[in-house]
């Protein structure tokens, strides 16, 4: 959890400032004393997350269509674009793990509402097989 906590504060930052999402996790690193490993399983998330944010808000565009990208809060599409990333991409993590501390993140950065949405387009994909 603590990993992805640091990869939502970075990707929320690159919101504000493109591109911007590694150089915010250095500092987030630095500033918290992260151990190695969070710092790596962190580093997982943001880079993915950048390199194939397209694709990411394609499959939430999907999964949600209800609601376009542009204008789901950013907290809620960054833990999505985050959460998806490690379902659809990351071998390494289980996806039960991710999903489950996306919503709770959602919950917690966001409330019920987000946490609401985040669990059924991430419960979704589950349904669906993952897959992009």
């Amino acid at each position: 959890m603590r990993a992805r906590r640091l990869a939502l504060l970075a990707l929320f930052e690159a919101e504000f400032r493109p591109d911007h999402g590694p150089e915010a996790l250095r500092r987030l690193v630095e500033e918290r004393s992260v151990p190695g490993a969070v710092r790596d399983h962190a580093a997982a998330i943001v880079d993915g997350v950048t390199s194939r944010r397209a694709d990411l808000d394609a499959r939430i565009a999907l999964e949600a269509p209800q609601i376009p990208v542009a204008e789901l809060g950013r907290v809620e599409r960054t833990i999505l674009r985050s959460a998806l990333f490690e379902v659809l991409y990351s071998a390494a993590t289980p996806s039960g793990e991710a999903m489950r501390d996306a919503v709770s993140l959602a919950r917690i950065y966001a409330g019920d509402a987000a946490r609401r949405l985040v669990n059924g387009v991430l419960g979704s994909v589950s349904r669906s097989g993952g897959g992009a």
